[in-house]
């Protein structure tokens, strides 16, 4: 009898691709939607190893496996993770959780059946790792909070009402989850944080929701703030939106956002003044620009960042209050900052905008960069087309190591400038590409162009897990 694998992930396509190539294998596949769906299928379905996605709103990978060795039925059901954060989930996550393997998306159709296999073969015998128990595995502060903000639902009614309606019952249950941690630290109030949820979810209605809307927009850009226009970028994308508000000469704020990043930018009779953002990778910190034009170092910076104490002053104003940088400087590091964050949301198919007149922000006044927003727009879309080029090739938990031969052969011949040498020397079969970007003073789409080199010419490969 072929075994049975249940398939657990949020994505229809992921969960459809993976059951056809476990099917090929001649194994059989179950697939549920999150955590929750696979603990309900258990209940009355026989398998015999999990496939589990690590990152599912309503329950995520680890509460999943929190409450399957919470069970003595399941406790000792083998699961093997996947995620696109392959380092941490093979670090730390698998086991903390007991999980018997982890594989890294995207993966082939070999990878993924020799791991299932392996994982097998390993419970099979008894080789698997020590199963926890569900009191023991610590909370999962880090990662649950922010995968669980994300929706439950996979679409919402197309009547108004009802929508609104199925909006703010999500709301209301992503921040009942996100205060829950908080409330089971204080061991007086951990008896009644689930009353506390519901208390919650109770008082964020429509209504309620949408005074917290005004209200946050209040905060953001004044008082007298007025939405003029909105629409969704995968119909009318953010160039021919700037071109609109340049070919005006409107002035506001242009706000554009997915499920987890957000991108502001502030224009003045259609120019570029400053741009603001919420949920970005780091590279797009201002410090990372300051250290770019060397303005400061690295060292530098993160020793003034760590002894800050409560200051809220931007970190250029800080910088500049304590006589480290020139005013020209933070403006020249403002400038690259918002250029990166544009072409950002240039590149982004999905999403939302909307345009805000009368808009106030200290930070744009004063910085006033007045960009002109042509030549930015040009510049997003020579990107867009340069990253359809390079776009799947790898991925950020990717590691690389240097074919010492390779470049040996090359010498002198290759012809490196000192940025694609600085790139080629930090790739060193250890770090993930990740963890390089982090490290070096670089957009991470000038290192894939480089590192998308750097793999076409075969000087450096890809290290293949073991």
């Amino acid at each position: 009898m072929s075994a049975r694998i249940l398939v657990v992930d949020d994505s229809p396509t992921i969960r459809k691709v993976v059951c056809a190539i476990l099917e090929a294998s001649d194994f059989s596949a179950l697939p549920a939607q999150d955590g929750q769906e696979a603990l309900e299928l258990l209940s009355h379905e026989r398998v015999d190893l999990v496939l589990l996605d690590f990152v599912m709103p309503r329950m995520n990978g680890y509460q999943f496996c929190r409450e399957l060795r919470a069970q003595p039925r399941l406790r000792g059901l083998p699961v093997v993770l996947m995620s696109a954060k392959g380092d941490k989930i093979r670090g730390q996550f698998v086991q903390q959780t007991g999980a018997i393997d982890a594989i890294t998306k995207p993966f082939d159709a070999r990878g993924l059946v020799a791991v299932v296999e392996g994982a097998l073969k390993k419970h099979g015998e008894g080789r698997g790792r020590p199963v926890p128990d569900a009191e023991s595995m610590p909370f999962d502060e880090h990662e649950s909070s922010s995968m669980d903000l994300r929706p439950s639902r996979t679409s919402f009614s197309p009547d108004p009402g009802l929508r609104r309606a199925q909006a703010a019952e999500e709301f209301g249950g992503a921040l009942a989850r996100l205060i829950a941690p908080e409330l089971q630290k204080l061991p007086e109030l951990a008896a009644v944080s689930d009353a506390v949820g519901e208390a919650v979810k109770r008082t964020i209605t429509p209504e309620t929701m949408g005074a917290m809307s005004t209200l946050l927009r209040t905060l953001d850009f004044g008082e007298k703030t007025r939405e003029v226009l909105a629409g969704d970028i995968s119909v009318v994308s953010i160039a021919e939106v700037l071109q609109l508000l340049d070919l005006q000469r409107q002035s506001g704020a242009l706000s554009v956002f997915t499920k987890h990043h957000e991108v502001t930018l502030y224009v003045t009779k259609g120019r570029v003044d400053f741009a603001s953002s919420r949920g970005m990778r780091g590279e797009f910190l201002l410090g990372r620009y300051l250290i770019e034009i060397g303005a400061v170092t690295r060292d530098e910076l993160i020793n003034v960042l760590e002894h800050r104490g409560s200051s809220k002053r931007l970190v250029g104003e800080l910088l500049a209050q304590l006589g480290m940088v020139t005013e020209d400087q933070v403006r020249r590091a403002l400038a690259r900052q918002t250029s990166e964050l544009l072409y950002e949301v240039v590149r982004w198919s999905s999403g939302r905008f909307t345009f805000t007149v009368d808009a106030e922000n200290p930070a744009a006044l004063k910085a006033a960069l007045g960009m002109e927003t042509g030549a930015l727009v040009m510049e997003g879309f020579r990107r867009v087309d340069e990253w359809r080029l390079i776009e799947g090739s790898f991925d950020f938990d990717e590691v690389l190591y240097q074919d010492t031969v390779a470049i040996e052969r090359l010498g002198e011949e290759a012809n490196l400038t000192r940025q694609e040498r600085n790139v080629l020397e930090a790739i060193d079969g250890e770090r993930t590409i990740r963890e390089i970007v982090e490290a070096m003073n670089i957009s991470s789409f000038e290192l894939c162009k480089i590192l998308y080199q750097f793999l076409n010419s075969r000087l450096v490969r890809r290290k293949v897990a073991a």
